[in-house]
């Protein structure tokens, strides 16, 4: 099998259906006081705005006290020899009622129960891409 690695600065459609057409769990990487990277699996989805991924983290969790002193981040996200690595910056919400709604609809998406995160206080994340690669 030939490869190719294909960067760009936006999210392509290709890329796009890669994200969507089945479900797969991402790779989050931050970065810590010290500068080394933190990595975490993450669920995720693609947000209604163009080049953005929806998180959603508990608050008080390290990735979130990370992205609030540096909001660089990464996510990478594989099916076995064909990945997508997308590299930018996050932005945090903190508003209860929409960060429950967002973990239940990545419950659902995830095929989860989205009642076991009421009462929970979480964060969205939104994460601006910046950089694409995608590997195949």
């Amino acid at each position: 099998m030939a490869e190719a690695l294909t960067t760009r600065e936006r999210i392509s459609p290709e890329t796009r259906s890669f994200l969507t057409e089945k479900v797969r769990w991402a790779v989050m990487a931050t970065l810590k006081r010290d500068g080394m990277p933190s990595q975490s699996v993450i669920w995720f989805d693609l947000a209604d705005e163009p080049d953005t991924i929806l998180l959603n983290t508990r608050k008080g969790r390290y990735k979130e006290q990370h992205l609030r002193r540096d909001p660089r981040m990464s996510l990478c996200v594989e099916d076995k020899d064909d990945y997508v690595t997308l590299e930018g910056r996050a932005e945090l919400i903190d508003d209860d009622e929409r960060g429950l709604a967002d973990i239940q609809a990545l419950a659902r998406r995830y095929d989860s129960d989205p009642r076991e995160f009421e009462g929970q206080h979480r964060v969205t994340i939104l994460f601006r891409v910046e950089r694409a690669i995608r590997h195949r």
